[in-house]
């Protein structure tokens, strides 16, 4: 990571919460994802709970403001719905502000990202195996290529959330679909990609249905008869 960017980090925290107890440097610019058009994530830790965007010294920065209670509902939160935004954060911050207690942090969060989401009950399970199938359903019988487009871009979102939930493993959104399939399991995000690939390019859906269907087998495929909500 870039000298250069920690100190605007750490210019940004002084300049606008002064007297914050703890601030953490995450995001891209920290894990060496970073690209030109990568922000400053920082995590801030003081009295109110919010979300602000800034532009400081021409950088972009995200600023993501949590108290105690709040952070610790947003834990909660994110192990429920299975996404670790603000623990993945947490996880792999580097220390601003705040010394031994934001180390701690650091830890916690850590701690937090190993455990993984809660286990996905029944019902969701078969929620998504339904929504997986109607989407199937509709993708094999369309002969309207424009709104395969759709259902194609639905039925991956659907079946990245399902098969790592299943597994209780973390999801994410937008290109942490992909990076959170990879980290699952390499095979299984790199045929999903080829598929979904092979689709846009060639028009041809045959292997994604192939693929969704061979996925949903060990838990009992397709659902729709005496499917109950």
């Amino acid at each position: 990571m870039k000298k250069e960017l920690m100190d605007k980090a750490r210019q940004f925290v002084s300049t606008h919460y002064p007297d914050c107890s703890i601030a953490l440097l995450s995001g891209s610019v920290v894990s060496g994802r970073a690209t030109p058009a990568s922000d400053l994530d920082i995590i801030i830790i003081d009295k109110s709970s919010f979300r602000k965007s800034y532009l400081f010294h021409g950088v972009p920065v995200e600023a993501f403001v949590h108290n105690d209670e709040s952070l610790d509902l947003q834990f909660f939160i994110e192990q429920q719905e299975g996404t670790p935004l603000i623990t993945r954060m947490c996880a792999e911050g580097v220390v601003l502000k705040g010394g031994t207690e934001a180390e701690d942090l650091v830890e916690k969060g850590k701690v937090r990202l190993a455990e993984g989401p809660s286990a996905f009950p029944a019902h969701k399970m078969d929620e998504y195996r339904y929504i997986l199938s109607d989407l199937l359903d509709d993708l094999e019988g369309s002969q309207v290529w424009q709104e395969d487009i759709y259902t194609v871009s639905a039925l991956i979102e659907s079946f990245h959330q399902f098969i790592l939930r299943a597994n209780k493993m973390w999801t994410g959104e937008g290109k942490w679909m992909y990076r959170s399939l990879k980290e699952f399991d390499e095979v299984i995000a790199e045929r999903l990609t080829h598929c979904a690939q092979y689709f846009y390019n060639e028009n041809e859906k045959s292997e994604l249905i192939k693929f969704i269907d061979e996925m949903l087998a060990p838990f009992g495929g397709r659902l729709f008869h005496n499917y109950y909500q």
